[in-house]
């Protein structure tokens, strides 16, 4: 009986999954071929050109991280305490070469985690408290460069068509960069639900429940990055929103790779994810863009002022 529950639950995510994607390829289609009429009148080979970046931009930065990750393997740390025998150890040597290939380790950590393998019982806590600590670092900035880019290009933007390859490529990317960094991704169904997801928030760009937008919203007008750029209210709200959907999915991925407690229900871990998520945006709203952003343009115009006087 719960079998045929997982295979029906299954079943309605694949169907649903198919049909968020041809609303969101329809809705690109439409789009696409609105503005590539516009570039047609003024010339054909601008239209030409304008399907084939599109095209491009759909194959490279869509298809291929959709398709891609399905070639790494699943798995994720609380599965480690529960394996024994041969699949722990084969796991356990897994992530060490992983931290060995994609972290930057001192010598004497280098020897430390390999190390681990010889513990025995004591393999697995030792190395996910190891693999956790220094893994995190290269997710969190891989996470925090790309909702930085998703605010900063779909506020500025005007135009649906940038705005939804933007979100799409961006976030299906983020999700392929995070199982490559990891080593492994999560199973067939969280992949799906984390694409359901993608898929929605590229059309919607919403869902903002249990979270506080009276908050949200003025630090995205009066932030430096909107000053700067003189980005209106609407625009750095709508920027804000997405960047803060693209935080919510990369850390409920993290969190499905990275969390070895058995104890902690998937509504903790979903509470977590959007706290984390909110965190984040709020560090890119208020410290990043004021040291990125309004910082430098005060020094130019600061040193500007000084050599006239």
């Amino acid at each position: 009986m719960k079998k045929y529950k997982n295979d029906k639950n299954g079943l309605w995510t694949i169907i649903l999954f198919i049909s968020i994607a041809i609303l969101v390829l329809m809705g690109l289609i439409s789009n696409a071929l609105t503005i590539g009429e516009k570039l047609g009148n003024a010339h054909i080979i601008l239209e030409i050109l304008f399907y084939v970046l599109i095209a491009i931009v759909v194959i490279g930065g869509i298809v291929y991280p959709m398709v891609g990750i399905f070639f790494a393997p699943i798995f994720s740390l609380e599965k480690l305490h529960n394996a024994d025998g041969s699949a722990r150890q084969k796991w356990c040597k897994k992530l060490v070469n992983n931290l060995l290939e994609n972290v930057e380790l001192t010598e004497e950590e280098q020897e430390e985690v390999k190390g681990f393998l010889k513990l025995e019982d004591e393999t697995d806590d030792k190395l996910i408290e190891f693999f956790v600590r220094k893994i995190t670092p290269a997710l969190d900035h891989e996470i925090y460069d790309t909702a930085k880019k998703i605010f900063i290009i779909t506020a500025v933007s005007q135009n649906s068509v940038y705005d939804m390859l933007g979100m799409a490529s961006a976030n299906f990317s983020l999700i392929k960069r995070i199982t490559e960094i990891c080593g492994f991704r999560p199973s067939n169904a969280q992949i799906l639900r984390l694409y359901i997801k993608v898929l929605s928030i590229t059309i919607l760009a919403g869902g903002l429940e249990e979270l506080n937008m009276e908050e949200l919203v003025p630090m995205a007008t009066e932030g430096a990055l909107s000053k700067t750029l003189g980005i209106v209210a609407a625009s750095a709200t709508q920027g804000a929103i997405n960047a803060l959907t693209t935080l919510r999915m990369a850390a409920i991925t993290k969190n499905y790779l990275l969390n070895a407690d058995v104890s902690q229900t998937r509504k903790e871990l979903r509470k977590k994810s959007y706290a984390e998520a909110f965190s984040i945006l709020k560090n890119i709203l208020k410290q990043g863009m004021e040291d990125k952003v309004k910082q430098p343009v005060r020094s130019l115009f600061g040193k500007k002022h000084t050599s006239l006087n």
